[in-house]
């Protein structure tokens, strides 16, 4: 049933869920790191003086719990990670430290996207964002990494399928770099259509992610890596998703529509070379919440990966939520085929030809 808050004029003002806890601030990954409390310090500052959050309902999370855990990651491996906190601080890699709360906080955020989840399966909201910290989508089944210790997204989607019984989940991936840890825990799933776009990883962390994997098993075809080129822009970003990703889903017919927003594919990122803007991130959402509508019922959320420009963050974040809300921007964006550049339609012929045999693009 639709929620009541839509207006019958065409004009939707979506019940959108923000999932947030102040607990997230407590997570230290290091001196000077880039994964830092004031990423969500910005954004909520943002949306209180843009008098956004007014439009938003609010919802504190609840930690997930060892057994949620336990769906992705091994029992061995989330001990693990509870000793090192517990021993307080252990440095992971020379760019994931642990420090005493780390584990309680990452589970908090794994709980966090698995409500966003549960807000919009249950039909209490149209749609949710979870902003979270710290990150997820580099953990694997037994490895922290790239800032990330238990895979959120990935943690989601077990609980969910568990609940509802959904057998057709679809990611995508906008973060810089390429989802490498979620790559890997639905290599073998068709139940999980990943798309992950990104850097090319021959120039961009994490190494992996070429358009030439595509998943293994059974699940052979439902892994989507996009290595976008470097100084890459909205416009490219918008070309591949309606002429590559909306019919690549059409195809599928997803459930559910799982967005992780990591805006580290900002131009005024440090981190990456990609050169998005908060215009492109305002119409991804759109067109994403856009086909939620027409395939799975409405039924979409976002959470949080990268970013690390605290103004490019916090108002991409804004334009997110005006997104989900119903009120994007409606910023113009070429997608003319006469203004993309030349990687681009190689990246997509590319893709094209590779996924035929998988997808039907009608």
């Amino acid at each position: 049933m639709m929620n009541e808050n839509r207006m019958n004029d065409g004009n939707k003002i979506n019940n959108t869920a923000i999932i947030y806890h102040e607990d997230y601030l407590k997570h230290d990954a290091g001196i000077l790191h880039p994964e830092r409390k004031e990423r969500l310090i910005e954004t909520i500052k943002y949306l209180n003086e843009s008098g956004l959050m007014k439009k938003l309902k609010s919802i504190k999370p609840k930690k997930a719990t060892e057994f949620d855990l336990e769906r992705v990651h091994s029992s061995e491996y989330i001990e693990r990670i509870k000793t090192y906190s517990e021993m307080g601080g252990y440095q992971i890699d020379m760019d994931t430290y642990i420090d005493e709360k780390t584990f309680e906080i990452a589970k908090l955020a794994a709980g966090g996207v698995m409500l966003a989840g549960d807000l919009v399966m249950s039909g209490n909201f149209d749609n949710s964002y979870a902003l979270v910290r710290p990150p997820g989508h580099h953990a694997k089944r037994d490895k922290a990494a790239g800032f990330c210790y238990f895979n959120n997204v990935a943690i989601a989607v077990r609980y969910l399928q568990s609940k509802y019984k959904l057998k057709r989940i679809m990611i995508f991936d906008w973060d810089s770099h390429a989802a490498d840890g979620t790559m890997s825990i639905f290599w073998n799933d068709p139940s999980v259509l990943n798309i992950s776009i990104h850097q090319n990883p021959a120039t961009l962390y994490p190494g992996t992610g070429f358009i030439n994997q595509i998943g293994g098993g059974d699940g052979e075809g439902y892994t989507v890596n996009i290595p976008m080129y470097e100084n890459s822009c909205d416009s490219d970003y918008i070309f591949i998703i309606k002429n590559f990703v909306i019919p690549i889903a059409d195809s599928y017919k997803p459930e559910l529509i799982i967005i992780s927003a990591g805006m580290d594919s900002h131009k005024d990122d440090p981190l990456s070379s990609i050169c998005l803007t908060e215009r492109g991130y305002s119409e991804m959402s759109r067109i994403f919440v856009e086909l939620a509508e027409r395939l799975c019922r409405g039924r979409i959320f976002a959470e949080l990966e990268g970013g690390y420009n605290l103004k490019a963050l916090s108002r991409s974040n804004y334009e997110i939520f005006k997104s989900l809300l119903g009120e994007a921007s409606n910023y113009k964006i070429s997608d003319n085929i006469n203004n993309i550049s030349n990687h681009t339609m190689g990246i997509f012929n590319e893709l094209r030809d590779l996924f035929t045999k998988y997808h039907r693009f009608d």
